[in-house]
């Protein structure tokens, strides 16, 4: 609520005010009064109101010297004037303080509300303002973790393209660089599509899925990152000390403990293989690759073979799936809706089929296989591909009247179009933002006890309406997220070993470190002396 304090000599003005102002409808509350101009700077340092309705002629210090001393301090709140004078140089040095307005008393209710109502309009257009100010001066630091992420995906899946690693992750590369690395590769298999949970709840599948599979690692390795390459694949990209020689064959363990734990949990089957060790992080891409190539025969969504059986075509057919690299700059083009680079991708792609006779079975799962590759990148941003095109829009019979493979690239370059010209956008580009402005929050005050109502207040939106857009946008709650993160923070802090427990809980947000020790193990499956212990042992 917008906190309002009032300067008057005059008792009977004070308690006017405080009756007529419509304090609920205005959104405004009563915060302090004084009646003189040198109470009213004590009040107001204290306060920090918004808004400060004062007289002018007042004992001790009059109002606008008042204001000209606020002014001076730097306070930046509206002021009112409420004065049963008119003076024309007392006028000029209103204006010269950036005074809002001018009420002569005695003032009738109607104009009382009406200037305040400009007031409280003009206060939440400058809180709008200084919000996108913020937003804009902070915009590195907001996407800071996220291009972190993306750039430990990038490395990993190939699609680095030689971009320099963000500035955070330095202190992380120099640990890199004497250790081994690893990729674990997951693979699920055609079961998948039968998934209900897959079907039904695509974020909150990724999420259990993600749990799962992270817990069962942790059981043998604990320092990797886990990154979704896209709905069928997962990588662990795993760390391990110098010179590491899996003698209990752990790498096997873990193997059949995560199989095991999708298999109770999720019911889903998962073809996973290993790379081989490598002591040179910036060719870890490599190693992914070594690792797809372990793949047996039609594990990666085999439709593709039963058409080469079927009908008895020997071309060479390029699948979206064995091709990590693009498969991840389709993605990310359609995510972002950068038209161009997706339709650069289509052509590299049938560039390949040019010199291949003509195969529509073929062309059509290409097509398809395109076609949900895209539903899936848009799917992760909240927007369902099938709001975008007309009900009865069916890609399998667009595609079946292609007669070309220069037809099949154009209709799939039409598609491209009118997705990333659709009007969704905007809708999901406001609630993005919105959700951006939320996590730059808790990534500032993770040490403080946040809350939905406290993010409500902030940004001067219904709580409830924050909750139903932030999960329709992460894919999780807000205190699922919250949680998460803070967990991730205090594991971090303690593989970096320089902080003591409580000053860990405290960091993340606990003021409890009891409290805290019971929720990391229940996130995590130990307590954070156990991990300190397991990592000491690790080194």
């Amino acid at each position: 609520m917008w906190k309002i304090v009032i300067i008057d000599d005059e008792d009977k003005v004070l308690r006017g005010m405080k009756r007529i102002v419509p304090w609920e409808a205005l959104n405004c509350e009563w915060s302090g009064e004084a009646k003189n101009g040198q109470q009213g700077l004590e009040v107001i340092r204290r306060v920090q109101p918004d808004l400060v309705i004062t007289d002018v002629y007042m004992p001790v210090k009059n109002g606008l010297d008042m204001v000209e001393e606020l002014r001076n301090e730097g306070y930046e709140g509206r002021v009112v004037i409420l004065s049963g004078y008119s003076d024309f140089e007392y006028a000029r040095k209103a204006m010269r303080l950036d005074i809002d307005d001018y009420l002569s008393k005695p003032a009738s209710r109607t104009t009382i509300e009406e200037v305040l109502k400009n007031v409280v309009a003009r206060l939440e257009e400058r809180t709008m303002e200084k919000l996108q100010f913020l937003e804009l001066r902070k915009k590195v630091q907001w996407y800071e973790p996220l291009i972190e992420k993306e750039w430990i995906k990038s490395i990993v899946t190939g699609t680095s393209m030689g971009t320099d690693p963000p500035e955070a992750l330095q202190p992380l590369l120099k640990q890199w660089e004497k250790q081994d690395h690893f990729i674990i590769l997951l693979t699920y298999t055609n079961q998948l599509e039968e998934s209900d949970l897959f079907q039904k709840d695509w974020y909150l599948f990724r999420f259990a899925a993600g749990n799962v599979i992270k817990e069962a690692v942790r059981q043998r390795f604990l320092d990797f990152e886990f990154i979704e390459c896209h709905t069928h694949q997962t990588a662990l990209f795993v760390h391990v000390p110098k010179g590491f020689q899996d003698e209990e064959n752990m790498r096997e363990t873990v193997k059949q403990e995560v199989k095991e734990s999708l298999r109770i949990y999720l019911h889903l089957d998962v073809i996973i293989t290993f790379s081989s060790f490598t002591g040179n992080w910036a060719d870890i891409h490599t190693s992914t690759k070594e690792a797809i190539e372990h793949l047996p025969l039609r594990s990666d969504v085999p439709l593709l073979p039963e058409v080469k059986e079927e009908t008895g075509w020997t071309g060479q057919l390029p699948v979206l799936t064995d091709s990590m690299e693009w498969n991840q700059q389709l993605s990310s083009a359609i995510r972002y809706a950068d038209e161009g680079k997706a339709c650069t991708i289509i052509d590299g792609l049938f560039e390949k089929l040019r010199h291949e006779t003509f195969h529509q079975p073929s062309a059509v799962h290409l097509g398809i296989e395109m076609w949900t590759m895209m539903t899936y990148a848009l799917f992760d941003i909240g927007i369902r591909i099938r709001d975008m095109f007309p009900e009865h829009f069916d890609i399998y019979s667009v595609l079946s009247r292609q007669q070309s493979w220069e037809g099949t690239a154009s209709e799939l370059k039409e598609i491209v179009m009118k997705i990333c010209h659709h009007q969704k956008w905007d809708e999901n580009l406001k609630h993005r933002q919105l959700v951006e402005q939320m996590t730059a929050f808790v990534q500032e005050r993770l040490h403080e006890n946040i809350t939905l109502h406290d993010l409500s207040d902030e940004l001067f939106i219904s709580r409830n309406y924050l909750g139903r857009i932030f999960k329709k946008v992460a894919g999780e709650s807000f205190k699922d997220y919250l949680t998460r993160v803070r967990m991730e923070k205090a594991s971090n802090m303690i593989q970096e070993g320089h902080y003591l427990i409580y000053e860990i809980a405290e960091r993340v947000g606990y003021g409890n470190p009891a409290y805290f020790s019971s929720l990391f193990k229940k996130y995590t499956g130990y307590t954070p002396t156990e991990l300190i212990q397991k990592r000491t042992v690790g080194q």
